[in-house]
């Protein structure tokens, strides 16, 4: 694999690559955001993360698998450690959004800068109180959620831009299956909500019995 420092010359500093390593040395110590903000990815442009991704999807399928995941860390060093597996499952639960088992460029684009775009619509602080309040399963209410994390207080345009980041497939829906993972889309690493707190969720918002919320019914439901 040799040291690829030099791959990522022109987009990480060799300083940045040195210090994330050395914080995430002892096993069980890798938390994927403290790392991508310590190596300075967070602050990047999506094309320099998917320069980026290139890089690390070494059998270029393009997406990243769990076994390359593993070796993640050997990408910016060769002498870097594996990831254990709880810590490689961890970092692949918080990236795959679709469920396939890989992480694909635009969940990985997204993984990094997800945070970015909806803080720049709602505090850090507030997003972070938001999931502390329905961490126990079946405890989800949206109605407290978006009051908790701000987004009812907000214009309707605003809460169209969060609809936008939120609608991970850009279909101009949020289906169920990407409602389970509606915390993820606030913090990687929250939990998805039960096959019971999804189906509430749609169905309390879902006015033509499509199955899915467009963009009028997410506003609808926020703002009500």
């Amino acid at each position: 694999m040799g040291n690829n420092k030099m791959a990522f010359a022109g987009i990480l500093s060799d300083a940045d690559i040195t210090a994330a390593l050395a914080a995430c040395q002892a096993e069980g110590s890798f938390k994927h955001k403290e790392f991508f903000a310590k190596i300075g990815l967070a602050a990047k442009s999506e094309a320099d993360i998917k320069k980026v991704f290139a890089i690390i999807d070494q059998d270029k399928s393009d997406f990243v698998e769990e076994d390359e995941l593993k070796l993640f860390l050997q990408n910016f060093s060769a002498g870097a450690r594996a990831l254990t597996d709880a810590e490689t499952k961890d970092f692949l639960k918080a990236g795959d959004s679709d469920g396939d088992g890989k992480i694909g460029v635009d969940e990985f684009a997204s993984m990094i800068n997800i945070k970015m775009s909806l803080t720049s619509i709602l505090s850090a602080e507030a997003i972070e109180s938001a999931i502390k309040d329905c961490q126990e399963p079946d405890s989800f209410c949206y109605k407290k959620f978006f009051k908790l994390c701000g987004l009812s207080s907000k214009t309707p345009q605003e809460v169209k831009d969060v609809f936008k980041i939120l609608d991970d497939d850009d279909s101009g829906f949020i289906e169920e299956a990407e409602l389970k993972f509606f915390l993820q889309r606030f913090v990687p690493g929250a939990r998805t909500l039960t096959d019971a707190e999804a189906r509430t969720f749609v169905s309390s918002a879902d006015d033509d019995d499509d199955g899915k919320i467009g963009a009028e019914e997410f506003q609808t439901m926020v703002l009500s």
